[in-house]
């Protein structure tokens, strides 16, 4: 493990580089056309999105938001966990971080692990850290998307585009290290297999290890240890077929820290304290594989088939603490032992068929598709009460605490069917029209839930660079009894959650298409929202789960990606959110507004350069104020956080770069209360630092 002496001398390294290596930079005019193609063309600015539509749309054809964050933004962030690429999309706010994984609200509706994120375009079970290593680019489609993917949140999906295999050969190895012993060794390798170039594949590593900038009670330290590997291969049986396949695996076994506990908006021991035990532990073990088929029928039709099967196996053991039972006079608190044993089995298949055609005078770009999700579920716990630490000592594990002796659950099964139809009209050089309508069926032990969906939007192209957009669509959450014998309501059925959307907006390409603004207002109904509220201090239970009657989010949307000038780039966006929840059978959240949703926020990302091989990055991430719980009974001021970069790129020769960075996170070491509950809120790192070099080949 790296220590911060090392860290010291890679950091001196990268600000010597420009100045110790200038005289080996090669500067013939090739290796200038080199940089250009490898380093200068992206500027953030997406053209296409897969996401969407299921079918290929540029951004001014989508009749929706759609928010991509590519890789250079990633590279250039050295992000390694969902949360950190997100947060370039001020539509996202970060929730809590409770059993090592990370949960978001777009559009201030929470993204459920199961129905708001996707694979590739299918369905996938997001329960643990994302592997961000295998990814090339992010999309968050804004807004129901239950026209193409049935199930799913009214805020939207968050579309995880997996690296693909090229053509020539890229070799990229990388070596970060950073504050808190953090260390990540990264290779990435693609190319063709054969010389005619139709065996493709790509393989990407990574290993990364780090310590917590917290400490337990006995003053322990939490440490993380990951692992991701991916395997992806492209193979063209013919000029008209291309079959894929992949495998990826994720090992993540890291300590337990669930958060602080805020007290009048200062945390109680102090921002390092971490109340759960020094045991505690998380192991999630996650393998995808699956196989993709596409195929061009006719000169009219084309298909695209796939398989996917994810197996998700966890291991969890905690305390449970309860920081709200600390007495100051003796030092003490409650805790209980708690040792889980999980595996989710998640299975997804999609046919789509889009067909391109002129009938009635008009042009057409139809897509007729089916989908089907398996999921399978069982568990084993043991839960154990009862039981008092004593800060600054070490808290006792229970040694009779094993999920084998605990209780067992049947399995949990369901399948979700769905057929859909839309149809993308194009009058004519102004004028689209886009309808479309799906049918869902949902079967699993409690019941079986039909449901039709449907989409509309008119799309007006006033110019060749501009369009403005009117849309209608819905969105459909069944959901399961309550499942959680520390909940007062366990074993009660919820009703499935409903949204509906209204929304105008209008997207232009600017500065000859290098850079794309839009902007949007929107008004999202969601009918029989589930709250889950922390009751322990009251009923013995640990929280109540209940459905209110309306949730009503209104709001306005702006962004801009691409470049500003030759040397600038720059991605940024802006949300105002008028979100409340009604209900009026439950005076205690009645009229109030979600818990950690702002009702300002705002991201940007930059990007200079200062010669062809020097860049500095400036990033700027503003979350107003939000309120910590549904009640409203306390809240989290706002904060900027900047970070910021600098790359300098040696040119070694014509095929080979090494690429030199250096970034601060928290340049100004602000503190901040991110996302959480009262008693689990995440508290933001102070500044922070990571050092890399690349080897790109």
């Amino acid at each position: 493990m790296f220590t911060k002496s090392q860290l010291t001398l890679m950091i001196g390294a990268i600000l010597a580089a420009p100045v110790a290596l200038a005289e080996t930079a090669v500067s013939t005019t090739d290796v200038d056309e080199h940089m250009v193609v490898t380093g200068r063309d992206y500027g953030y600015k997406a053209d296409t999105n897969t996401t969407a539509m299921r079918i290929e749309a540029t951004q001014l054809e989508t009749p929706g938001q759609v928010a991509v964050i590519d890789e250079q933004v990633i590279d250039e962030q050295r992000a390694s966990t969902l949360g950190e690429v997100l947060k370039n999309d001020s539509s996202i706010s970060e929730g809590g971080k409770g059993r090592n994984r990370e949960t978001f609200t777009l559009r201030g509706f929470e993204l459920s692990s199961g129905e708001s994120f996707l694979r590739d375009g299918k369905q996938h079970w997001s329960h643990y850290r994302q592997p961000i290593e295998l990814l090339e680019r992010v999309e968050v489609l804004k807004g129901p998307a239950g026209l193409l993917y049935g199930k799913s949140a009214p805020g939207g999906l968050v579309n995880m585009v997996s690296k693909k295999p090229t053509y020539e050969t890229q070799v990229n190895v990388s070596q970060d290290i950073g504050s808190n012993n953090r260390t990540r060794t990264m290779a990435d390798i693609s190319g063709s297999l054969n010389a005619d170039q139709t065996l493709r594949a790509r393989a990407v590593l990574a290993k990364e290890d780090y310590d917590s900038w917290r400490s337990y009670t006995d003053g322990s330290t939490p440490s993380t240890n990951r692992f991701v590997g991916g395997l992806f291969v492209d193979y063209d049986v013919t000029d008209n077929v291309t079959v894929s396949f992949h495998y990826d695996r994720t090992n993540d076994d890291g300590s337990v820290d669930t958060g602080a506990y805020i007290v009048d908006g200062e945390p109680v021991l102090g921002r390092e304290h971490v109340w759960d035990a020094q045991w505690s532990n998380i192991e999630n073990d996650v393998e995808n594989i699956g196989v993709d088929v596409v195929a061009q029928l006719s000169d009219v039709w084309r298909v695209a088939a796939s398989y996917n099967h994810q197996d998700f196996e966890r291991r969890d053991i905690e305390s449970f603490s309860k920081p709200e039972t600390y007495d100051p006079t003796t030092g003490t608190f409650t805790y209980n032992g708690y040792d889980r044993w999980d595996n989710w089995k998640f299975n997804t298949a999609n046919v789509d068929f889009v067909g391109e055609f002129d009938a009635l005078g008009m042009s057409h770009q139809m897509l007729v598709g089916a989908n089907w999700l398996g999921y399978y579920y069982k568990t084993q716990s043991e839960y154990l009460k009862g039981y008092t630490a004593t800060v600054g000592q070490p808290m006792i594990k229970p040694s009779e605490l094993h999920y084998s002796n605990g209780r067992y659950r049947e399995p949990t099964e369901r399948d979700s069917y769905g057929i859909y139809l839309q149809d993308m009209v194009t009058i004519n050089d102004q004028w689209q029209v886009l309808a479309g309508v799906r049918f869902d069926r949902n079967e699993t032990d409690a019941g079986n839930f039909n449901n039709v969906l449907p989409k509309a939007a008119v799309i007006f192209h006033p110019a060749e660079n501009g369009s403005i957009y009117a849309t209608y669509s819905e969105s459909f959450e069944p959901k399961d009894p309550i499942d959680d014998a520390q909940d007062v309501n366990d074993g009660m059925e919820l009703d499935p959650v409903k949204g509906i959307l209204y929304e105008v907006g209008t997207k232009w390409e600017l500065f000859d298409g290098q850079a794309l603004v839009s902007a949007a207002i929107f008004d999202i109904t969601q009918e029989n929202k589930v709250v889950t509220e922390d009751v322990s201090n009251v009923s013995g239970k640990e929280s109540i789960t209940t459905q209110v009657g309306e949730q009503k989010h209104r709001g306005a949307e702006f962004s801009a990606t691409g470049y500003v000038t030759e040397k600038l780039a720059l991605n940024g966006s802006f949300t105002y959110l008028d979100a409340e929840i009604i209900d009026p059978t439950n005076a205690t959240i009645d009229g109030k507004r979600p818990a950690d949703v702002p009702e300002y926020a705002a991201s940007i990302w930059s990007r200079y350069s200062v010669t062809n091989n020097t860049d500095v990055n400036l990033g700027l991430f503003y979350q107003g104020s939000r309120f910590g719980d549904s009640a409203n009974t306390y809240k989290k001021d706002a904060y900027t956080r900047v970070d910021a970069g600098v790359a300098h790129t040696i040119n070694y020769d014509q095929n080979l770069d090494v690429i030199m960075r250096l970034n601060v996170n928290n340049l100004f070491d602000t503190d901040y209360l991110a996302g959480g509950s009262q008693t689990k809120t995440i508290i933001g790192e102070g500044r922070n630092y990571m050092a890399t070099v690349e080897f790109r080949y």
